[in-house]
């Protein structure tokens, strides 16, 4: 994502729900004036309007507050004393920490998301940059592309070197009986030193800014997000000492693909007015944000 790398494909509106409910009363006539044919034979055709009214209630939040843990680096089972983590807690004393942060989707029932895309901040209002935290590791991360592709559920957690670390053993393969085979197995055969959090994700294409930055970006496309599967945005946070408040400032964007949409109901938004048209195109996106103060517990351990 180079070039423009944290940025969102678009930004809500906060007349969204405005917006949906006039692109419903504006179906709900396209409807009787285009009849039956051109609405095609899908229940849910007949529908549209209806379809639009629900998208209004859609929701998306981040939980009151992260889980945030240590991660003692120095103590770790077995750890690797030529780390980068581990010079940097010895030598210079940072301190690292386990951060997730929940995102809650509430999607029209049976049309979930089918992009969302988050970016955190560490501590942007920090003076010297030097003093401002950075991820020094990431998840979701492409190095997990095979395991996200294959949608095994996994145990994730911190590995001797400080980075996320799964065992994988043998990967499943996509659609076959052998590979379900494995899929079930290969939660057991996972073994992590510390934090571990099981770890499941729809087979989406993940995207994302590099590790070692006072922000990150991801982007995740090409699967449906409901309530029941969000993603986990997982940060190994790396604090230097001199840093005097520790921040975490998130948002998150959610978007709907309009070629998804059922044939007919395309057909009929690319008769609405303009402002309403590229509302749709781009996604009829909402959002949230949120603003964390980690530094009682970063400071106080």
């Amino acid at each position: 994502m180079v070039g423009g790398e944290f940025q969102f494909s678009a930004e809500p509106t906060e007349e969204r729900a405005t917006l949906l409910r006039d692109a419903a009363r504006r179906v709900d006539a396209l409807t009787g004036h285009l009849g039956d044919v051109e609405r095609g034979t899908d229940p849910k055709d007949g529908q549209f309007g209806d379809l639009l009214r629900e998208m209004a209630e859609d929701k998306v939040a981040f939980a009151a507050f992260p889980d945030v843990l240590p991660v003692p680096i120095l103590d770790l089972p077995g750890a690797d004393k030529t780390s980068a983590a581990w010079r940097a807690a010895l030598d210079e004393g940072f301190t690292f920490w386990w951060v997730r942060l929940p995102a809650l989707l509430f999607p029209r029932k049976g049309w979930g998301f089918t992009r969302l895309e988050f970016r955190v901040e560490f501590s942007p209002g920090e003076a010297d940059p030097r003093n401002r935290p950075k991820a020094f590791d990431i998840l979701p991360n492409r190095r997990f592309d095979t395991l996200v592709a294959a949608g095994v559920e996994l145990n994730v957690g911190v590995g001797a070197d400080g980075h996320f670390s799964v065992r994988t053993g043998e990967l499943p393969l996509p659609g076959g009986s052998a590979g379900g085979a494995a899929a079930a197995q290969i939660g057991a055969a996972v073994r992590l030193d510390i934090v571990p959090v099981r770890f499941r994700m729809a087979k989406a294409k993940v995207n994302h800014t590099a590790e070692g930055l006072e922000k990150v970006f991801w982007r995740l496309d090409g699967a449906e997000f409901f309530a029941e599967n969000p993603p986990q945005m997982i940060v190994i946070l790396q604090v230097p000492r001199a840093t005097q408040e520790v921040r975490v400032v998130a948002a998150m964007r959610a978007y709907r693909r309009l070629m998804l949409l059922p044939a007919g109901l395309q057909t009929m938004i690319r008769q609405l007015p303009e402002a309403l048209r590229t509302f749709f195109a781009q996604g009829a996106p909402i959002g949230a944000t949120a603003d964390y103060d980690l530094t009682p517990i970063v400071r106080d351990a």
